[in-house]
């Protein structure tokens, strides 16, 4: 009889765990949308206090962000199609969900490097510059951190250590890429359309 008593207070404990590391994650994302937030406050602040914004000579490569923008929006639906695969059993599905996961992710923040570099200004030549690398860069490292969650998750992927009852990880790990993705387009609506 202890045995059966035992078994549902293990699984209520599991499903506490769960729903407290589900909570964790979703303060943590509050927190960085309150930073995300106080960035995009501090260029509209910038942007209705300067009588030319953005300064003279500054041009972006809005048709190349808008491929990166694309890519990464894709990136979210591989993640998707990854946490889908595991609630189905798939291991395979989940395994090339997070790879393609990663190599748009990858892609992404492959472009956006190249366009730091090639930016005919830097963060020192004015506020805008100031601004704008402060949020490319800050949604950049982001983008780092889910790539190392994601290649983490790979690794247990391929141990097969998820399965439809055990997953949590994939989910929490899917809902980071989603943020990020969504923060994407905060920060291209504000710097490429806006402007």
């Amino acid at each position: 009889m202890g045995g059966m008593e035992a078994a549902p207070a293990a699984e209520r404990r599991e499903r506490l765990w769960q729903t407290n590391i589900y909570l964790a994650m979703l303060l943590f994302l509050y927190s960085e949308a309150f930073l995300f937030g106080s960035l995009f406050w501090a260029y509209y602040f910038l942007k209705f206090k300067t009588p030319v914004w953005p300064p003279e000579g500054v041009e972006l490569e809005t048709g190349l962000m808008s491929a990166s923008t694309a890519v990464l929006l894709l990136s979210s639906g591989t993640m998707q199609a990854s946490i889908m695969a595991i609630r189905r059993g798939s291991q395979r599905g989940l395994v090339l969900g997070l790879v393609a996961t990663m190599l748009l992710g990858s892609a992404f923040l492959g472009i956006k490097v190249w366009d730091w570099f090639h930016l005919p200004f830097r963060p020192w030549d004015h506020a805008y510059g100031s601004v704008f690398y402060t949020l490319t860069a800050f949604h950049g490292a982001h983008v780092l951190g889910g790539l190392l969650v994601l290649a983490a998750l790979l690794v247990r992927a391929l141990r097969r250590l998820f399965s439809p009852d055990r997953h949590l990880a994939v989910e929490v790990g899917g809902l980071y890429w989603h943020f990020v993705d969504l923060v994407w387009l905060g920060v291209f609506s504000t710097l490429f359309i806006i402007r």
